[in-house]
């Protein structure tokens, strides 16, 4: 389904509540779709902004609130559209694992290495953005799909997984940037706990493997174009990002020598 304002496909759209129209993530809350109920929205925030003003002057009452808003703010929360892509893109993962030797025998541990790779990276940049008090959800891309979804062939031997991204509402630069670097962070951490851990236990040769997956990845998303993870590091800090890209190719390098 098309967004009403800017006709961009959306798999799983979302519905106003005021206006009840369509719309893709960006213009989902009514000022960013100029919703024709505006001033029920409106009505509606400055309701809830009188009742906390209201609970404020409760002494002791507004010290639990905040300690259980925080809370709120820092406990990750899933919608039921998040978790649907989120479904659909570790499904699509998976089969691009099974593809590496060619839908025959692989081993579960290989499965979860490398699904973790993905999984894990997305959901960094989801917590971070959550904790600084965003809308974080992850969400499918028709061309990341397709790409992911070709990449399965077990005789292709370029695999591209981005079958989709966190989309965030941050507009602070530095936090901004620190929720597109902690996602290649992740990798770079787990695959340098991997390599360690196959100098500890030789005989399991998909340690390795992780170590390669995860420096791909983070070298990968740390380039410096496009939507990549990459740019939006080297717009908020390029020693960060040279720092990190230096790391992940050594990372990479390693991974693929041992």
């Amino acid at each position: 389904m098309k967004c009403s304002v800017c006709n961009i496909n959306e798999s799983f759209p979302f519905k106003c509540n005021y206006c009840k129209g369509f719309f893709c993530h960006l213009h989902r809350l009514p000022p960013n779709h100029s919703c024709i109920n505006i001033q029920r929205y409106v009505a509606a925030k400055e309701t809830v902004k009188g009742a906390a003003r209201t609970r404020s002057n409760t002494g002791i009452n507004n010290n639990i609130r905040l300690l259980q808003n925080t809370a709120s703010t820092l406990r990750p929360s899933f919608s039921k559209t998040e978790i649907k892509h989120l479904l659909l893109a570790t499904g699509l993962v998976t089969v691009v694992g099974l593809s590496f030797n060619h839908y025959r025998h692989i081993s579960v541990e290989f499965l979860l290495i490398f699904i973790s790779a993905f999984l894990i990276h997305e959901l960094a940049h989801k917590f971070l953005a959550q904790s600084y008090g965003s809308w974080a959800e992850f969400r499918t891309d028709l061309y990341g799909i397709m790409v992911t979804a070709i990449s399965a062939i077990p005789f292709i031997p370029f695999k591209f997984i981005a079958p989709g991204a966190v989309m965030i509402g941050l507009s602070d630069r530095s936090r901004f940037g620190r929720v597109a670097l902690i996602g290649p962070l992740t990798n770079i951490i787990m695959g340098f706990g991997f390599i360690l851990a196959a100098y500890i236990f030789p005989h399991y040769p998909y340690l390795y493997a992780g170590a390669s997956f995860n420096g791909w990845i983070a070298l990968f998303n740390l380039l410096p174009i496009g939507v990549l993870d990459g740019q939006k590091i080297f717009d908020w800090n390029k020693i960060m990002w040279g720092i990190t890209i230096a790391f992940a190719m050594t990372l990479f390098i390693i991974g693929n020598l041992i």
